[in-house]
């Protein structure tokens, strides 16, 4: 028996016997006086500002804060801070995730990175700040995993417009990783985790010190995490035939042996091959059918290296230095499908099989490299550092004067090997000499010299991004008003960029070229909150009335400037009831890669067919487009919380983002097709002679094609990025908890959600607005998550639901109801003080994630070289069941 196996067997046993699961994020509102509780020695107080707002002491006024703090954190058993902000509703899987990469621009995604799409608007209009402050990212996204879950003391959320205050990429919001600051000894742990079939795996281990004293503290920590691929051999649902699920074939005829299609006529080339001698055996009207992407994972094998640390000096009663910093490094390697295509045969090769009646100069052949050349691997890593160190300044009459500077770099790196010369195959086709010819008729008679010439492209992509960041603000009261202090905060950031997008493609010797970008960004802004009301001076009805201002001017050296303004209200009419609103516009910038391109190339790709049967071959284009103009939002919210005899919470908020000029790549859109009308006249979607002709002016101009296109070519789609006319999204969230004490102990339930009422959208300025909302690969109406948790001493229970509702797949004709997706997931802790050599705590857990093995619901949807197939990875895991057991010290 292998390791594996024992290793699954062993969870298995242990797990089902103690009916135990992962833990449940409980996502909550922050309290007013949670985050100075949580403040180290040397910080306490008046220090603390809240994400959403830049004003000391004062909690986001109109909008909310989401917080999974340590608890949620440990509890989750997420190996990664991107996991653990994977289950709260506002986010939605669509772009740029590590098994999707086919729309809002996961065509960047070269790493196989995850990010954060809060409200599906896009991953690059929701900005990921740590403590407060810009991080180095490849100029796309930032992903959160950078930072070590032990380092992260919380994590905030604040699904509102936030530009006024942040600046560009706060279209949706701003999600703040705060790092540790108050840790005062040891904490380490270590998890591992596998799959009932034993086809993936995870493990994770990690370990953080910290110390605070009365002038401050330090804090490092340190995590390793690794987690396999998942290939798609190992799911029945990523299949062609997809007929035993009530869907199409999707198999197509490019196969090893292949399919010749001559004068109109297929015939399959046998199992063992066929000869001019033997093409007697060809049998018209045949056709071999295969599955083309078997062997390709659903999602790469990855490992994470990161660390972080942070440390605060009070070095006087009124000066006080700080820093954090973090080394993240993620290696992943992707296995791929091997080629196919269809080649175009002439009579002069040197094994020509002519089937009877056919007197043509050449035919068409679908056919599969898969026993000649390796697969499309993929490999490499994503690399950054960054530290801040900064200064505090206490001024009399309570202002604060801060400063810091921020400087880091990145390095993403993709490399595939072994891609087809398309030069070299032609001239192998054609040749007579049977020494260095192609032999495509399944007798394995090529020369594994002509392989090796034929399999010898490379295609490379680094990219190195270099952040120096400067931040100075002012923040104290200005003067009493009845309700309490008036405050401001005024504040100038500048940003400069620096970004090498590098490419080589071609033979193995090609070198690896760069073109360097810059950008800096100068912005001042400033953030008034006014108490109005408040315990000194309510009455009825006015128990409590706070008002936010906020305005910010961006000027940026390659796209011109932008005002934003932000308004905010907080009313509590009678304790226990809050009403809020705000309003806002925002501004994001297009970014390097969106306008130069990644690379400047066609690619050859397989498309959904919306009449369903075999994937339609076209070739994609991508490249600059030195049009794109700058993305803008207008934003606005209301809302109430309720907060009811100190034991149930409950908020309700109704948002509203208007996005005009949005920034759209089709370049990894593999389901376009179904959009196919709405781009008429927008040039982005041809067919037939149109599609030819721009893909030879295209070429004519240098752009180098990736793959093997079959001929004559049929599709052609701009995959460069463009600028949409409009999109409204409108929707409702929701969040309850209810906590009810049963003598000693516990039970704390808790719920949310976001119901998407509106998802309308405009490809071009002329075109009309259309119904988007619940299609596949757009934003799904109704997500939902819910928690109960038993604490009964040094014992604790968790189970959590998340349910995705159904929807509409209308990338197949007729559409297809796609059913609704709900895990359920349990844990059990069992904490010992005391336990471990020097005295300390020991807890051990057990979890199983999706309890009831829920399969993804099926999706009438052709394998993808971008994820899904079978199943939508934008909705859904493919993992099914998993074991997985911890254990976790501090002393």
């Amino acid at each position: 028996m292998t390791q594996a196996k024992k290793f699954e067997r062993l969870l298995l046993g242990v797990s089902l016997a103690a009916l135990a699961c992962p833990v449940a994020v409980r996502a909550q509102d922050v309290p007013e006086d949670e985050t100075a509780q949580e403040a180290p020695a040397g910080t306490r107080g008046s220090d603390i500002v809240v994400t959403g707002s830049r004003v000391r002491g004062a909690t986001p006024v109109g909008s909310t804060v989401t917080a999974l703090g340590r608890d949620q954190i440990e509890a989750s058993g997420a190996v990664t801070v991107d996991r653990l902000i994977k289950e709260i509703p506002q986010n939605f899987e669509l772009g740029v995730s590590e098994n999707s990469r086919a729309q809002s621009g996961g065509s960047g995604n070269i790493t196989y990175g995850n990010s954060v799409n809060l409200r599906g608007i896009g991953p690059y209009a929701t900005l990921v700040l740590i403590d407060g402050h810009r991080v180095v990212n490849n100029s796309r996204s930032t992903d959160p995993s950078v930072l070590p879950t032990l380092g992260v003391e919380r994590v905030e959320v604040v699904a509102d417009g936030a530009s006024a205050i942040y600046g560009s990429d706060a279209v949706a919001g701003v999600v703040n990783l705060v790092p540790r600051r108050n840790l005062n000894g040891v904490e380490a742990f270590a998890r591992a985790g596998i799959d009932q079939g034993g086809s993936f795996h995870e493990y994770s281990l990690g370990a953080a010190v910290g110390k605070t004293f009365s002038r401050g503290q330090v804090m490092l920590a340190y995590e390793h995490v690794e987690r396999s691929n998942l290939s798609g051999d190992d799911r029945d649902f990523f299949t062609g035939d997809q007929r035993p699920y009530g869907g199409n074939d999707y198999r197509t005829t490019r196969c090893a042996p292949g399919t010749i299609r001559a004068g109109g006529i297929s015939y399959a080339i046998p199992t063992g091959g066929v000869t001019q001698g033997t093409a007697a055996s060809l049998v018209a009207g045949t056709a071999n059918r295969c599955d083309e992407l078997d062997g390709q994972d659903l999602f790469p094998e990855q490992k994470y290296d990161s660390v972080n640390g942070t440390a605060t000096f009070e070095l006087t009663d009124w000066l006080s230095v700080f820093a954090d910093g973090f080394y993240s490094k993620r290696d992943f390697y992707r296995r791929g499908a091997f080629p196919a295509t269809s080649l175009t045969v002439p009579s002069t090769n040197a094994f020509f099989v002519r089937p009877a009646g056919f007197a043509g100069t050449s035919y068409t052949l679908d056919y599969s490299f898969r026993n000649d050349v390796p697969p499309s691997d993929t490999y490499g890593q994503a690399e950054s550092w960054q530290i801040t160190p900064g200064v505090r300044v206490k001024l009399p009459y309570g202002w604060e004067l801060e400063g810091l500077v921020g400087f880091g770099k990145t390095h993403d790196y993709s490399a595939g090997y072994n891609g087809i010369n398309n030069a070299a195959l032609n001239a192998a086709l054609a040749s007579s000499n049977p020494a260095t010819a192609f032999d495509p008729y399944g007798l394995g008679r090529t020369s594994r010299a002509v392989l090796n010439s034929i399999a010898d492209q490379i295609f490379l992509a680094p990219t190195n991004g270099k952040l120096t960041a400067y931040e100075a603000r002012a923040n104290g009261g200005l003067f009493m008003l009845p309700g309490g202090e008036a405050k401001l905060a005024l504040g100038y950031e500048r940003q400069e960029f620096d970004v090498a997008l590098g490419v080589a493609r071609g033979g193995p010797t090609t070198p690896i070229t760069f073109r360097n970008f810059g950008r800096s960004v100068d912005s001042a802004y400033a953030e008034l909150f006014l108490p109005v009301f408040g315990a000194a001076n309510a009455i009825p009805g006015l128990e409590r009335l706070e008002l936010n201002l906020a305005v910010r001017q961006d000027r940026y050296s390659d796209v011109g400037k932008t005002t934003n303004p932000k308004f905010g209200v907080n009313w509590s009419p009678v304790r226990g009831i809050k009403l809020r609103g705000s309003y806002g516009t925002s501004f994001r910038a297009p970014t390097i890669p969106e306008i130069y391109g990644n690379s400047n190339n066609l690619y050859v790709q397989n498309y959904q067919n919306p009449a369903g049967g075999a994937t339609i071959q076209g070739l994609a284009l991508s490249g600059q487009n030195l049009d794109l103009k700058p993305e803008t939002a207008e934003t606005w919210s209301v809302g109430a919380d309720f907060e009811l005899l100190d034991r149930l919470r409950f908020g309700v908020t109704y948002w509203d983002v208007k996005y005009e000029n949005q920034v759209l790549a089709n370049l990894s859109n593999l389901a376009i097709l179904n959009q196919e009308a709405q781009y008429a006249g927008t040039g982005i979607i041809l067919r037939g002679t149109a599609a030819a002709t721009r893909v030879q002016e295209a070429i004519a101009a240098g752009v180098v094609v990736l793959g093997a296109p079959a001929q004559p070519i049929q599709l052609f789609v701009d995959g460069r990025s463009q600028n949409l006319g409009v999109s409204i999204t409108r929707g409702i969230d929701f969040t309850t908890d209810y906590d009810l004490p049963i003598g000693e102990d516990m039970l704390r339930f808790n719920a949310s959600g976001t119901y998407l009422t509106d998802y309308r959208v405009a490809v071009t300025p002329t075109a009309p607005l259309v119904d988007q909302r619940n299609l596949i690969f757009r934003p799904l109406k109704f997500k939902l998550r819910g928690s109960v948790n038993w604490d009964h001493g040094p014992f604790s229970a968790r189970a959590q639901v998340i349910h995705v509702g159904g929807y509409t797949n209308d990338a197949i004709r007729p559409v297809q109801q796609v059913g609704s997706y709900t895990p359920v997931d349990l844990a059990l802790n069992w904490r010992i003080d005391r336990a471990n050599p020097l005295g300390g705590e020991l807890s051990f857990g057990l979890e199983v994630r999706n309890l009831l093995n829920e399969r993804p619901p099926y999706v009438n949807l052709a394998p993808s070289g971008n994820g899904s197939g079978g199943y939508d990875a934008t909705a859904a895991s493919p993992v099914g069941r998993l074991f997985a057991a911890s254990v976790r010290t501090r002393f």
